[in-house]
């Protein structure tokens, strides 16, 4: 897709992490925003946060070390209770290949939650764990048989019960292999894309077939009931993608947006009739993607208005009459911005962010107001994980 970064979580093998308590907030040099002193944690990036009950948050990413030439990673996750004075880190298990950036994290309550990340290639499944409330436990996902892949990774998860799980992601298969004939030893592969949703009924996970499953790249899934599941993420020819299932069959639902391409890459509901989707939508071949926000009202699908400078969208939760978004402006900037009883906030702008060095990649509406994740690249080319509180 011309010019979209895939959300893709590509990391590497690892060792479960040491408990470490990291310090309380600090404030920031903008008042509107407060930043956390996670120096213990060392060099790490944030991928996404996630409000686990009303009174716990988790963030969660992967750890990089450098040793000589290579890089190891680790799964990172950081619980922060309400009222509490710092973030803990929980261990989590390493994977078996090199893929240990955490994709997504959801949970129904504090002793039940899901992670979903990459394709295993050694072993051949996705990788998920779970979460009892003591300890995560790995839980592996099938991939399609009689289907080699070249890669693939489930991207999001929903979890409404404890036998009620969706996830959804991507698979590159392979169509076939050639000798290289410039390069002895080596191969060329054709290969296409495909959409892949799998569910968890309780005792294990099962793939879900979508209909054109390869004209789709699903993102991001959210699930209300048994007969209510909506799927958003864009199709081949570069356009917003929305599916929804009844209880029996999947349908194409489309998403009315200004633009002449785009993505949804985040979707969010309170009930039936109060659906959320964000991602970004393209003007023209050469632009860089403005804010794309629709709304679901039991009825249709409703492209809500977003102010003209913000970009592209990464991330957007549930607030108090209304939403709030992380992403970045069209010169790469990121921002936060909030919509509230129908007016949005002007994008703000947490300091730091101006020299293209930030990325905001995950935001929820926590306790303390808004809660922004992301990392910042310095000079090592190593990144640093960055945690931001907003007024509410």
């Amino acid at each position: 897709m011309s010019g979209t970064r895939l959300r893709t979580r590509t990391a590497i093998a690892a060792l479960a992490l040491a408990a470490v308590t990291v310090p309380a907030a600090t404030a920031h040099a903008d008042a509107r925003w407060t930043a956390t002193d996670l120096t213990r944690v060392g060099d790490a990036a944030l991928t996404g946060v996630t409000r686990v009950d009303g009174d716990t948050t988790w963030a969660y990413g992967v750890q990089v070390a450098r040793e000589g030439k290579v890089e190891r990673r680790t799964p990172l996750l950081l619980a922060h209770d309400d009222g509490g004075k710092s973030w803990r880190e929980i261990p989590m298990q390493g994977f078996a290949d090199r893929s240990n950036q955490v994709s997504a994290i959801d949970a129904v309550s504090q002793d039940d939650a899901w992670m979903v990340g990459a394709y295993e290639e050694p072993r051949g499944v996705f990788l998920t764990q779970h979460w009892d409330g003591a300890e995560w436990r790995v839980v592996d996902a099938p991939a399609p048989e009689g289907k080699r892949l070249a890669g693939g990774g489930l991207l999001d998860v929903s979890v409404r019960a404890s036998d009620d799980v969706w996830a959804v992601g991507w698979l590159i298969v392979v169509d076939s292999e050639v000798p290289d004939p410039d390069k002895p030893g080596g191969i060329i592969q054709e290969t296409h894309a495909e959409a892949m949703v799998q569910h968890w009924d309780g005792e294990a996970w099962h793939i879900v077939p979508v209909p054109d499953a390869t004209s789709l790249w699903t993102y991001s899934v959210t699930a209300l009931a048994d007969d209510d599941v909506w799927v958003s993420g864009y199709t081949s020819d570069d356009r917003p993608a929305m599916l929804h299932y009844d209880g029996t069959s999947w349908s194409r639902v489309p998403v009315p947006y200004d633009g002449v391409n785009g993505e949804l890459v985040d979707l969010e509901a309170r009930g039936p009739n109060d659906v959320w989707a964000a991602g970004r939508k393209l003007n023209d071949d050469e632009d860089t993607g403005h804010a794309l926000l629709a709304h679901w009202n039991g009825r249709s699908w409703k492209q809500v208005p977003a102010p003209a400078d913000a970009g592209r969208v990464n991330d957007l939760t549930l607030a108090p009459s209304g939403v709030a978004v992380t992403g970045e402006q069209r010169d790469g900037t990121p921002y936060v911005m909030r919509l509230r009883d129908g007016r949005w906030s002007q994008p703000s702008v947490p300091p730091g962010g101006t020299d293209g060095s930030r990325y905001l990649s995950g935001v929820a509406w926590t306790p303390r107001g808004v809660t922004a994740v992301g990392y910042d690249l310095g000079a090592t080319g190593l990144p640093s994980p960055l945690l931001l509180t907003g007024g509410r």
